[in-house]
């Protein structure tokens, strides 16, 4: 399959790496926003969490606190393919819903960047540096075919004209990919990370 073939992938990345790069800085960018914000409404209580997670009582066990992952990834995967699908209205909701997630993403590092490292961190990297950025990609991958048919007047010449319709398809299979990643690692790997870092 086509999709798959080395060639495809290295001229995926080539054709969309703008569209890749844009989605990740636009993620960084209210990440660090909302974890600047954060901190700000951390005030006096900054690292609370940790304070708490340090002197909970020690018999907490995996079992308490592990998740279920096909839960997580049919939730995040949800969210995704709204951002993903949003690309049909110019990719207004997609970046609206991004810039949300970003935000309240970032929100609890500003207030505690121990306890969002070890808790949060882990699974963050696959499911927003990766499925996020891709889902807004996909997005604006559509909203590129979208321009491309108005302009040319005909939705069949855009999706025959270029490589955008594979490129979509593959955008979703690699959001699929990293969410699924990060659901295991959330409900599996998280819990076990926290636990050892708070010495439970």
């Amino acid at each position: 399959m086509e999709l798959f073939t080395k060639k495809f992938i290295k001229g995926y990345f080539s054709r969309n790496k703008k569209l890749i790069l844009l989605s990740l800085v636009i993620l960084i960018v209210f990440v660090i926003i909302g974890a600047i914000a954060g901190n700000i409404f951390a005030g006096e209580k900054y690292g609370m969490i940790s304070k708490m997670m340090s002197e909970t009582n020690k018999s907490i066990s995996y079992s308490d606190i592990a998740g279920d992952a096909v839960g997580l990834f049919t939730h995040n995967l949800l969210v995704d393919l709204v951002v993903f699908i949003g690309g049909i209205l110019f990719s207004i909701i997609s970046l609206i819903l991004v810039i949300f997630n970003a935000v309240a993403i970032g929100a609890p590092f500003g207030g505690d960047l121990y306890f969002s490292m070890v808790s949060i961190f882990p699974h963050f990297i696959f499911e927003y540096m990766g499925g996020s950025v891709f889902a807004l990609t996909g997005a604006f991958l559509i909203t590129k075919l979208e321009i491309s048919a108005i302009k040319k007047r005909s939705v069949k010449e855009a999706f025959l004209d270029s490589y955008v319709l594979k490129d979509i398809i593959f955008t979703l299979i690699l959001m699929v990919i990293f969410l699924l990643v990060a659901a295991i690692i959330e409900a599996y790997a998280t819990p076990m990370i926290t636990l050892i870092a708070f010495g439970k």
